[in-house]
């Protein structure tokens, strides 16, 4: 890091940079009269308080009092410090900083530039061999896939040849390092001194960051192989798979007010073609924050368009619930027959599809739809059950007219009173609202590393427990194997639900998880907590007493999810007078069965002791 930057220099690089300019980069900005207004990327807001000023190089914004110059605004959207930002800035200007980095920061540097210039002449190369003999098999898949060779030159598209090294003696003849090539996961070692392409015949998707430079590569199998139909460069120093989305360099401009995301890199491909250049490629199946808050930057409204099979339902779900803890506006788009756009933009034709965005379902229609295709409603148990869920969701909203509507509709379809499902969206919000009140409870530890706690409130014990289980598994990944298949994140009490879902969705799909990556998710009250926990209790003589601890976290949970459900069924056995035959005997037999299991955890928990 540069550790002195001559004042003349730092207002040179903050001339040299337009804060519309800038900020634009962020944030969809409106002209109106000598002041540029939109919404503020540091806090969730309906209507724009965040202007600029291009006359004074300033912004500011009514609504959470930042503002300040270009440099404080990098500052704040890219969280760097004074001497980071107006790096950030240099770089973008083209301005040269003098030299002050210590030997290894220069060496990550270099590395990390030549690395970016390898994909770019990777990117080339590939482009230039489409267009050969060899390319045919590529050609010919875009062509039956529609894929124009316009679209073919925008995007970049190209062809690694079969051969095993190809590109590798390619890259060397063009004088890059070795460890460079190696670093930019595009060559494998295959044996002691023996390397291959990472891609050999393959349909090659450059990916692109924000501001166009080549950062990783995707390649599709054109032959019948049992190799993986798509693979993806591994992370590298400038490839973030988290972080990145495809086609945002194209799509962020596109001046729409909202962004969809889809899965593949086909599907934006076929949609940019037809015009709809506001869609994005998540590279994977559930979005994560960082992906949610770039989506956040550029768009007010945000459209989810995954696979209608039970993976791509499960990633709309975890994918919600993060984007709406960000602060986004969201729709989910169904498209009939399971198909993905690609297909259905073939098969019917892009017209059609527009008419799908125009009836995308709102967050709150999509969950009661997809309760309704989960749970069995003919039974009392599953009406119950999505009754009870049903009033989860629309618990979290604001606007009591839609509230109504929902409630209307709801209780006309199951044949229950308006009240008693206001009774029951009631129960859940005022769940919520204790659970925010109580103060953080201190979580202690005995020698055997189970979790105990001091709090003497009936409600939101629970709740810190779980934030401790949390800690333990971003310390140690590998203790999911304790939780896998024992619980789900709907077990979890409801302000933790969402976390719960990118936690166990992440690990559950053989990712990582970090405290960091939970903060970022958490509102500042749970995030304290969470932060005092890992200070605080987390400090484990060995990995049995880890162990020990998740499992009676787990069990906690279960027994808690257990006992809510008895209650609720003692309740109904109480109230309930006209029961048709049968299911009363059906209810004592399942209230028999609750108590057995949580005898099971009883028993266990004293074993463990």
């Amino acid at each position: 890091m540069h550790k002195y930057i001559p004042e003349e220099l730092i207002e040179e690089i903050r001339a040299s940079n337009d804060i519309v300019d800038v900020v634009s980069e962020y944030v969809r900005l409106e002209k109106k009269g000598k002041y540029f207004f939109g919404l503020c990327p540091f806090h969730r807001e309906k209507t724009p308080s965040f202007s600029v000023t291009p006359s004074m190089q300033i912004f500011n914004c009514f609504g959470c009092n930042k503002g300040g110059n270009v440099i404080h605004f990098i500052m704040n959207i890219e969280n760097l410090d004074f001497i980071e930002a107006v790096e950030f800035l240099a770089e973008r200007a083209g301005i040269k900083l003098p030299e002050e980095k210590s030997q290894a920061d220069k060496d990550i540097y270099v590395l990390r530039q030549e690395i970016l210039e390898i994909n770019k002449t990777a990117a080339r190369y590939f482009h230039e061999n489409i267009n050969t003999q060899a390319g045919m098999k590529a050609r010919e898949y875009l062509r039956k896939r529609g894929v124009s060779d316009k679209t073919v030159k925008i995007f970049g598209l190209g062809y690694s040849p079969a051969e095993d090294n190809k590109l590798y003696k390619y890259l060397l003849n063009k004088k890059f390092r070795m460890k460079a090539i190696i670093e930019s996961g595009l060559v494998i070692r295959a044996k002691r001194d023996d390397y291959i392409d990472r891609f050999r015949n393959r349909l090659m998707f450059p990916i692109f960051d924000i501001r166009g430079n080549v950062i990783g590569f995707g390649g599709r199998v054109l032959d019948d192989s049992s190799l993986p139909k798509y693979m993806n460069s591994p992370e590298t120093l400038v490839y973030k798979k988290g972080s990145t989305l495809y086609a945002m360099n194209f799509a962020r401009n596109s001046g729409e007010g909202k962004l969809i995301v889809v899965e593949g890199y086909m599907d934006v491909i076929s949609l940019h073609q037809h015009g709809i250049i506001n869609s994005v490629a998540s590279l994977g199946t559930a979005l994560t924050s960082n992906q949610g808050r770039i989506l956040r930057k550029y768009a007010e409204e945000i459209i989810i368009s995954f696979d209608a099979d039970a993976a791509g339902q499960a990633a709309v779900l975890r994918s919600l619930d993060l984007l709406s803890e960000i602060g986004c506006k969201l729709k989910v788009l169904n498209i009939p027959e399971g198909k993905d756009p690609d297909d259905f933009i073939r098969k019917w034709g892009i017209h059609e599809f527009k008419k799908l965005i125009d009836n995308a379902e709102s967050l709150v229609e999509y969950k009661i739809n997809n309760l309704e295709k989960q749970l069995d409603t003919d039974t009392i148990d599953g009406k119950i059950k999505f009754i009870n869920k049903a009033a989860e969701v629309l618990s979290k909203l604001k606007d009591r007219v839609e509230i109504e509507i929902y409630v209307k509709n709801i209780a006309g379809q199951y044949g229950i009173s308006e009240e008693s499902l206001h009774a029951k969206i009631l129960e859940h919000t005022s769940s919520k609202k204790a659970l925010k009140e109580v103060k953080t409870p201190a979580v202690s530890r005995g020698a055997n590393g189970i979790v105990s706690s001091g709090i003497t409130q009936k409600k939101g014990a629970l709740f810190y427990t779980e934030l401790f289980l949390f800690a333990i598994l971003c310390i140690d990944n590998s203790l999911y194997e304790l939780v896998k298949d024992r619980i789900s994140a709907d077990d979890f009490t409801p302000g933790n639900r969402a976390v719960a879902d990118v936690v166990l969705g992440r690990l559950n799909g053989g990712n990582s998880i970090a405290t960091g990556e939970l903060l970022n998710i958490m509102d500042i009250g749970t995030a304290g907590a969470f932060t005092k926990i890992i200070e605080r209790d987390c400090s484990f003589e060995d990995r049995e007493n880890m162990e020990k601890a998740v499992l009676d976290v787990v069990n906690k949970i279960t027994a808690a999810k257990l006992k809510e459900r008895k209650m609720k069924l003692l309740k109904i056995l109480r109230n309930t007078n006209n029961l048709k035959k049968g299911e009363e005997q059906e209810l004592l037999n399942e209230i028999s069965e609750l108590v057995r299991e949580l005898k099971k955890i009883s028993i266990t928990k004293g074993k463990e002791r």
